[in-house]
Parts: C-alpha cells; structure tokens; sequence
C-alpha cells in the first residue's frame, strides 16, 4: 500500500482490520453473488441522485427567475413571441366568415355612418371605429384586419401578467402568462377581424387600475378605470359581466371586513366608486338607446344561438382546454379534463390557505372574473330569456381562468415533489397542445351551423376559370358579405336586390348602398351575357333565370366535414352562344 509521503500506515492495524473483514465475511459466498445486491444499491443511488439533480434544477431556475428582473422580462419577451407566433400561424387559413366581412365591410364607411349601421345591428361601434384606423395604416387585408386583435391580445396577456405579478409574484406570473399563451380560445380569438380581444384587453386592464386605484386612492386613477368600463361597454355589450364580476367581488370583500346591511352599502358605494361608474355612464349614455333597441330586437325576435343546456357546461369548459365540444370530449381527453379539473379544485383549496389576506382578496377577484360571466350569461340565457350562451363572448373570463389555474398550480403544488409538478405540468401541456391542434384544424368553422367558410375559394376557383371582367353574383346577401372582401376591377361582385329581404338590420347597408346591387337582372344580362352565380347550397346551385344555361361548374369541398356547400355555376343567355 502506497501511503503519502512522510505518513506511512500501521501496518499492525492495517493487519487487523483485513483479518476482521475476513472473519466477517461468509465463506460461502462467492464475489459473483454480490452483484444483484450491488445493481439495486447503485440503481437506488443513481435515482436518489436524479431527484437531487431535478429538485437542484428546479430551486436554480426559480431562484434565477426571482432574482434576475433583466433576464425575467426576455421570458416575458419570449412567452409573448410564442403567442404573437402562435396568433400568425394560419391566420389566412380560413376565409373571411360574415361576422369579419361585416366588420371589413362597415368599415369603408365614415365615422358617423359606422355609428349608425351598427346601431341597427346588435354591437356597439368602438371597434369598428378602431378598425377603421388601423386599417388604414396597416392595409385593407386579411392579415391587415385581423394583426389588430393579436395586438390587443398582447396588451391583455400584457396586463394580465402585470396584475398577476403585483398581487402574487413573478413566479405565479409568468406560469399564468405560460399557460395563457397557449391557450386554444385565446389564440382562436386573436385571429378573428372581431372584438373579442380588445374586449379582454379592457377587461385586463381595468382590473390593472381598479386595483391600483383602492391602494392609491387617487382620484385620477379611478377616472381611469371609469373611463375603461365605458369603452368596454362601447365595445361588447357582454362587457357588463366582467363589471358585474368587480362589483360581486367587491361585496365579498367588504363582508369579509365584517361589514353588513347599511354599513355594507355605505362602504360599497363611496365616493370614488361612485364617481368611477357615473363618468362611466355618462360616456356610455349617448349610446343607450341604441343598445336598447338591439336588446328589444334580438330578445323578441329570436336568434341564432342554441339553447342552453347541462352540454352548454361540458361545451365550455372543452373549448377552454381542447376547442371542443362536449360530445367530442372522449377517450384519453375526457380523462385528463377529469383528472385536470380534480388538480385544480384540490389546489385551488390549499392555494387559498396558503394565501396571506391580502393575496386572499385578489384571489376571490380573480376566481370571480374567471367564474361570474359564465355564470350570470347561463343564467340569462335560460327560458324565458333567448339564449347568448356563447364561448367568444366570455374571452375576459377564458383570460381570467388560465391565470387562475397558474395561480393554483402554482402555489398549491409549492411543497409537491419535483415528479408531481412535472407530472402536472406535462399533463397540461399535452393538453393544450391537443387543443391548439384540433384549433388549427377547425380554424373559423361554424359550430353553430356545422359550415365550413369556403366563399374564398369559391372566388378563387371562379376566377380562375374565368377571363377578366366576367361578373360575380352572389345568391344570398349573407355571402355575398363574404365574396365582397375578395371583390376586384377584373371580377366584380354583386347581389340581386329584388331577391333580398332587408328584414335584419345587419342589411341595412346593403339596402342604402347600390355600388354592388343589381336592380334590375334582365338589363344587367343584356350587358353582361356571360356570369358566375355562387352561393351556399346544400343541394344543387339554382340559376336565377330558368332561360340561362349552366356552361360551367364549381364547388369547394371542406377538409373539415368533406361536405361541398359552397358552389358556383357559369351561366350563359342564349344571345351569347
């Protein structure tokens, strides 16, 4: 034995050491038998080594997230990438459907006139307004119209993380803002030329001020939040659940202050509160009778949304997670949505026992903007009331429930083991991922009326087959809404307006606007002997005119249900043979 220099070993106790192993050593036992012993005992070290290494990972990334600002808003920086990325994939995928061609099409108008077209319709007009602006700088494209709503979903991913990480750390924050991100209806939503985003932007952003402005008590931050809830209710009537949201939420905590009866009003309704909501109104005030009138009209005339039902439940929270509805939600999905919700209930239980007082308030604020417009629409839209049971216009709520469930995962799987959040976590990405996928398939398909928007191709299979200058006429006004966004010199597009009923107000443009009306058929055909007639049909196109001759076919097949509803045919006046 080699020893360092200048200390040599006993060798006396170096003997006796080797004569005790030897004594302790069952001479029956050969060197070979020791090796399942050994295996178990290196492969227990081997794991005891991993979950030391994982659990040292983990304490080194959240460490790193908690101590460096810099290197904490390129996350930021990076989540927003993935959504702005996410938000481009596809976003000229589907054709431009009659909600965005309403949009694209009231906006060629001035202000004024956008303010009362819509009046007749069943939104108020802050977007469009806005729209109209932004697509004059940006273009009057499919990507130039709906770039707007990913913009806007910036600024709600933007404030949402910024109230996440005032009330409850950067930690909590940016797993909220992860799992917003990727959210299916989120990024469904921020490809649509619609208002849905800029409703969460709103919503998020006065959830932001209202909670600065009870620590501040500034006067100038509560005229910010009053202002805020009126361009939300000029945005989307639907607006009002998230006010009613602030208002429940703001009655539990004043109860939980013991406060009840008198005491209870007195505190609800101060100063600030009250001068915050009658600026509010008195902005929206002029507008009020317009919002009257849509009222009155969709509930007295029917509309096209279902009725709700116990599924209407089901159906929401699977296009939260999986853009589904409940009957689609089976086999492994079902499972995992089971499993999800039982994580999150159990965690959302232990997160609020771990919460301090205050994070307990901001806790019930958030549960409440996640909870109480689905709530309060299910309940309006039961018999006798018509139905407006529908996911896109509960966005706020879909924005306020991812955060929700970073905070519980969060902070109720703080003391788990690294294998448990990284089961959990695992878990929720692949379910997310499935939902972005089966997103991306549907894209803007109509689940209400099962249709596949195919008027894009349509247009463009007719042009193809058509030398420039043949015109384009549409055999409903609803399509032609649609062909309108894709009208050009070379292929003009037109309806017939004696065939119109311009009973919906959604219509009204059309009946005040001949630059794509065809008044008179007859006269149109003697100029023009040779047209395309497209539309959505479920059987064969009918031409116009039983003395025109069909010379040509066309129809888009859907690679969602395989069905070819949307057609075209070439049709022909005897003169031009």
């Amino acid at each position: 034995m080699v020893g360092v220099k200048g200390f040599e070993p006993s060798t006396s106790r170096s003997q006796t050491a080797r004569a005790s192993q030897l004594r302790h050593t069952p001479m029956c036992v050969s060197e070979g038998d020791y090796t399942p012993y050994r295996t178990v005992f290196l492969e227990v070290c081997r794991r005891g080594i991993m979950v030391i290494i994982m659990k040292q990972l983990f304490d080194n990334v959240t460490t790193f997230l908690r101590t460096r600002t810099t290197y904490e808003w390129v996350l930021v920086g990076l989540l927003l990438g993935v959504y702005v990325s996410l938000s481009l994939w596809n976003l000229t995928k589907g054709a431009i459907w009659f909600d965005e061609a309403f949009s694209a099409y009231i906006i060629q108008f001035n202000a004024y006139d956008i303010a009362r077209y819509t009046a007749a319709d069943v939104h108020p007009p802050l977007y469009y307004w806005v729209l109209k602006v932004w697509s004059t700088i940006f273009g009057y494209t499919e990507v130039g119209l709906r770039s707007l709503s990913i913009v806007f979903g910036v600024v709600a991913a933007g404030f949402g993380y910024a109230w996440m990480r005032r009330q409850f750390g950067k930690q909590v924050a940016i797993i909220s803002l992860a799992i917003l991100v990727l959210s299916p209806l989120f990024i469904r939503y921020s490809q649509e030329a619609r208002m849905y985003t800029m409703s969460a932007a709103i919503a998020m952003a006065a959830t932001y001020v209202m909670t600065i402005a009870l620590d501040s008590k500034r006067r100038r931050d509560w005229i910010i939040y009053g202002v805020l809830v009126a361009a939300g209710m000029l945005t989307h009537y639907f607006m009002a659940l998230v006010w009613i949201a602030h208002w429940v939420w703001r009655v539990v905590v004043i109860r939980q202050k013991g406060a009840t009866g008198k005491v209870l009003l007195k505190r609800f309704f101060d100063k600030d509160w009250l001068i915050a909501y009658g600026l509010a109104i008195g902005l929206f005030l002029p507008w009020l009778p317009s919002m009257v009138y849509q009222l009155v009209v969709i509930q007295s005339g029917g509309f096209w949304i279902s009725p709700v039902g116990v599924d209407s439940v089901g159906s929401y929270f699977g296009t939260l997670v999986y853009f589904l509805q409940s009957n689609q939600v089976v086999g492994w999905q079902s499972a995992g949505l089971i499993l999800m919700a039982i994580v999150v209930g159990v965690s959302a239980v232990v997160t609020y026992r771990r919460l301090r007082v205050a994070e307990r308030r901001s806790y019930w604020l958030l549960l409440c903007l996640a909870a109480v417009p689905p709530l309060v629409l299910y309940a309006a839209s039961l018999p006798p009331l018509q139905s407006s049971f529908v996911e896109r216009y509960l966005l706020p709520a879909a924005v306020a429930s991812a955060l929700f469930v970073g905070l519980v995962l969060v902070v109720g799987l703080r003391r788990s083991s690294i294998w448990a959040k990284l089961t959990v976590a695992a878990i929720v990405l692949a379910m997310l991922m499935s939902g972005l996928s089966t997103m991306y398939f549907y894209g803007n398909y109509n689940k209400n009326s099962r249709t596949d928007i195919q008027t894009r191709n349509v247009v463009m299979m007719v042009r193809e087959r058509s030398e420039p200058g043949t015109p384009i006429i549409t055999n409903t006004p609803w399509v032609f809404y649609e062909a309108a966004f894709y009208n050009s010199e070379d292929y003009p597009i037109y309806f017939l307006d004696k065939s119109t009923k311009y009973e919906f107000g959604s219509l009204l443009m059309l009946q005040e606007d001949d630059r794509f009306k065809i008044k008179d058929l007859d006269k149109f055909l003697l100029e023009h002997p040779t047209v395309w007639y497209i539309g959505h049909a479920s059987a064969e196109l009918e031409a116009p005119r039983d003395s025109l001759e069909t010379i040509d076919r066309v129809e888009a097949v859907s690679p969602v249900d395989g069905k070819s509803l949307y057609k075209g045919i070439k049709l022909q006046t005897a003169s031009a043979e």
